[in-house]
């Protein structure tokens, strides 16, 4: 695991994900800069043309984030383009209208669905083929705080936050919220594992 996800005290203790009446998201260069501490460590222009051709999961969420750029500058025509591509080399479907917070880490970007009203904090990392949506009964999207980490085919749907620094374990379906710090696994989730008083998750 990358020592940005490795402990609770790299990930920040602000509120969870942008809300529509918070403040914008950073420049997109700060965003990208994010990303690029998540998935290697590494920073500066140099390191990120780098990334951008060999991390594919840096790649992924950096064409996605030109594309959001395009689209706030009122280019649609192009912010679809971008998306389109990017999608079909990615296999990963990021809807334009998520709000991804900097420092999203997709170590193996395949079968990644984030939906429409998504909200994701710092720091977040998913692995492939989990899906982050609404479901039949719920037209709210999921939102999930500072440095959560879904493994691999986990599906989190509905109205729920997660809060910072929970794991939802491989193969588990989420629809209920959860507090800071916990450890959630099978079907439905169910917590296995309360953070210990020496973790620092939920402490602001």
């Amino acid at each position: 695991m990358h020592p940005a996800h490795s402990s609770t005290s790299a990930v920040p203790t602000a509120p969870l994900a942008q809300r529509a009446d918070a403040p914008p998201e950073p420049a997109l260069r700060e965003l990208l800069a994010l990303d690029l501490q998540a998935c290697n460590g590494r920073s500066g222009t140099c390191a990120m043309l780098a990334a951008l051709v060999y991390e594919p999961g840096f790649s992924t969420v950096a064409w996605h984030r030109v594309a959001q750029h395009a689209q706030a500058r009122g280019w649609p025509r192009l912010a679809k383009l971008l998306w389109r591509v990017n999608t079909a080399l990615s296999s990963c479907h990021l809807h334009l209208d998520a709000r991804l917070g900097g420092g999203l880490h997709l170590p193996h970007p395949a079968g990644i669905v984030i939906g429409a009203g998504v909200e994701l904090g710092r720091f977040v990392t998913l692995y492939q083929h989990c899906t982050l949506g609404r479901n039949l009964r719920d037209a709210g999207y999921p939102r999930l705080g500072h440095g959560v980490t879904v493994f691999p085919g986990a599906t989190i749907i509905g109205s729920v936050t997660l809060e910072q620094g929970v794991t939802v374990g491989a193969g588990t379906v989420v629809s209920r919220s959860l507090a800071a710090g916990v450890v959630v696994a099978g079907n439905p989730a169910r917590i296995v594992r309360y953070p210990r008083a020496d973790d620092g998750a939920g402490q602001t």
